[in-house]
């Protein structure tokens, strides 16, 4: 049974592939893309159609497999090598639609040419392309209205500052170069930082720290285990067998702390993370939200916590904040230089973030004045206004003055180049002979 905004989009898809669109879906994480995706492969295996699911990862398969029956799941990587081999495909379905304008996709999509649906929580690309895949977008449900039915888990999210400088990293394409960010947060000195956070405002819970690269995520797990944080570790190369078994240990509570590097991101359910750290600075709005939203699935009782270490949600917003996709160009990043207090605030007395500039915080009603760029603008303000009240008193003053002696004089000590000649000019203008 579909819950009533999942119906509403699962209906809105109908209509569009009725008009021969290609939709994608846009849905916050933990908004159960799944079951929309399993009802859509159900009816079409009823009428005999052909379903492929493509994904980037063995895991999102193996996750959909679970739910979803009457369909083929495969991973595009393999697919596109293997084209045409399994018969006919009347429907593909793409699972984390933002990676969809990558070659491997394009390659599928072209050879099939039949009708697809795309799936995704943030229609955006890192370049501000627009995606290729699809002809309409369908916004769906934001993950702050989630939250407040009970669907998604509440958070309290945190910006700590570390003492970290992103200046003198460089681009690499759209984002921070990976070699020269991993250097710069495998510095030791804000590691104590990292444990102290930790303890303050997530103490014991089960936690997902997102690293830089597998260096920066391999020195992590050592710094909490250094600690008496238990920890593990895993990337991209760690085998399956391995991979379960951590994964299975982490859900069993047997350690604290997963450290991981695009590995457990896009798509991946675990209920039993309850807080998520934020340690590798992006300017991916979209690696952003589906790395702060893992620790949202809901559970009795259960509100979560991100700590972002790295200032992403100063960049980009809140995670769960409404966000309208189109099929147009967008700007890359909203404030790629990461100034606090543009996007979101951190309330001085409960320390957590809250998206705009409001001074009175929602969650404890601290009031935490004018923003930094509010309070430099109302000098400069202050400074035009000097400035205005200055001018009109300087013609006041010669307004005030009849003669050319005084006139002489005013200019003198305005230091004009020729006083006597601006002074016979002003009264010359006044029809004064001199």
């Amino acid at each position: 049974m579909l819950r009533d905004y999942q119906r509403e989009a699962y209906e809105e898809i109908r209509k569009q592939m009725r008009q021969g669109k290609n939709p994608c879906v846009v849905l916050p994480c933990r908004s159960g893309k799944s079951y929309i995706m399993a009802e859509i492969c159900s009816n079409a295996h009823r009428k005999g159609s052909r379903t492929l699911i493509l994904a980037h990862r063995r895991l999102l398969l193996e996750q959909h497999a679970k739910l979803i029956h009457g369909a083929r799941l495969e991973s595009v990587f393999t697919e596109a090598n293997h084209l045409g081999e399994h018969g006919r495909v009347d429907l593909i379905i793409i699972d984390e639609a933002h990676l969809s304008n990558a070659m491997s996709y394009q390659k599928v999509c072209e050879y099939y040419k039949c009708p697809r649906i795309l799936f995704t929580a943030t229609a955006k690309r890192l370049d501000g392309t627009p995606l290729n895949l699809c002809d309409v977008i369908i916004n769906g449900i934001s993950g702050d209205s989630l939250i407040e039915r009970g669907d998604v888990a509440p958070y309290n999210l945190y910006a700590p500052k570390l003492e970290i400088d992103l200046k003198h990293v460089s681009m690499s394409g759209s984002d921070f170069n990976n070699g020269e960010l991993g250097d710069v947060m495998c510095d030791r000195k804000i590691y104590g930082d990292i444990i102290k956070y930790y303890h303050q405002l997530a103490d014991g819970m089960q936690a997902i720290a997102y690293c830089v690269n597998v260096k920066h995520s391999k020195s992590i797990c050592q710094l909490f285990n250094d600690n008496g944080i238990p920890a593990m570790h895993l990337d991209g190369t760690s085998n399956e067998a391995y991979r379960n078994e951590v994964m299975n240990d982490f859900k069993a509570g047997k350690f604290k702390i997963l450290c991981n590097c695009n590995l457990i991101s896009e798509g991946i359910t675990v209920p039993e993370c309850d807080c998520c750290m934020l340690l590798r600075p992006t300017q991916s709005e979209t690696l952003y939200i589906q790395q702060a939203c893992r620790c949202l699935t809901p559970r009795k009782d259960k509100r979560a916590i991100i700590i972002d270490f790295v200032g992403n949600c100063y960049a980009h917003g809140t995670p769960t904040e409404p966000r309208i996709y189109t099929l147009e160009s967008t700007i890359k990043t909203r404030n790629p230089s990461r100034e606090p207090e543009v996007l979101v605030r951190q309330c001085k007395n409960c320390l957590r973030v809250y998206k705009g500039t409001s001074p009175v915080c929602p969650y404890c009603d601290y009031n935490n004045g004018k923003t930094q760029k509010q309070i430099q603008e109302d000098k400069k303000a202050e400074l035009e206004e000097f400035k205005r009240r200055e001018r009109m008193e300087k013609r006041r003053e010669v307004g005030r003055e009849t003669t050319l002696e005084g006139l002489i004089a005013i200019g003198i000590k305005r230091h004009y180049r020729d006083p006597e000649y601006w002074a016979k000019m002003i009264l010359k203008n006044r029809h004064i002979r001199t």
